[in-house]
């Protein structure tokens, strides 16, 4: 008699073991995954299918692969599902406490993107703050903001040094932005930048820009944030339009 169980590929079986594994938490974060050969010998399979298990796994973000070293069970993704509020909101309501690090402060003249994400002509002078993100004491991202002058002064040493800059927005400004654009793209560490993060050159980071906008005075701040691809993720949710209804555009 034939059954459903023999049209399931081996590499599949195996993947869903080990998913099972470390979502019942059997595999803790930081535990190693067996050696591919004794995986090989337990569930008798070539070394090819286990591969193609552990690849799945590793774009899935379960476990994580480091050369000379190993495969272990991965750091769970800090996961952003909104753009209001916050993401130190949201990580203070899952139980997660947030922090942040100052890296530099400065005046600096508006090119290119941040000129145009500001609405200012390019050589403006603009205010701008480079910090680290980090959640539960572990860097999480990198942001640097640009502000209009009389908003970045604005800032006090604590706010620049380790506070959340939307209740800084609040209080320099009476309210926080109405309405933002944002874009997430995904890139690899380089340089620097990966020292700053604690990563490899060559890592996975998502990278989000958005404009800060303030009704009716326009942009208030522009921001890049870069954020390591093994600890974070977005999920959001949208809605179709209702049949009939005139297209908006994209939502704010």
């Amino acid at each position: 008699m034939i059954t459903s169980e023999q049209f399931v590929p081996a590499y599949f079986k195996l993947e869903q073991y080990l998913r099972d594994r470390i979502r019942s938490g059997a595999l803790k974060p930081g535990d190693p995954i067996p050696p591919e050969s004794q995986l090989c010998s337990e569930h008798g399979i070539s070394r090819t299918t286990v591969r193609q298990a552990l690849s799945r796994l590793v774009f899935e973000g379960l476990i994580a692969r480091w050369r000379g070293t190993g495969t272990f069970v991965a750091e769970p993704r800090l996961q952003h599902t909104h753009v209001f509020p916050s993401f130190e909101e949201e990580m203070r309501a899952r139980g997660a406490a947030t922090s942040h690090r100052l890296l530099a402060s400065r005046r600096e003249l508006a090119e290119g993107r941040v000129a145009e994400s500001l609405g200012v002509a390019e050589g403006t002078p603009v205010f701008v703050v480079e910090r680290q993100r980090l959640v539960d004491g572990q860097i999480v991202g990198l942001e640097v903001r640009y502000f209009p002058l009389h908003i970045g002064e604005a800032l006090t040493q604590a706010e620049l040094e380790s506070q959340p800059l939307v209740p800084a927005m609040r209080r320099i400004l009476g309210r926080t932005h109405d309405r933002l654009d944002l874009r997430v793209t995904a890139s690899v560490a380089r340089g620097r930048e990966a020292t700053r993060l604690g990563v490899r050159p060559g890592a996975p980071v998502l990278i989000r820009e958005n404009t800060w906008y303030l009704d009716p005075k326009g942009p208030i701040q522009y921001g890049r944030s870069v954020y390591r691809g093994d600890r974070y993720q977005m999920a959001l949710a949208f809605t179709s339009w209702p049949q009939g209804a005139p297209d908006a555009g994209p939502s704010r």
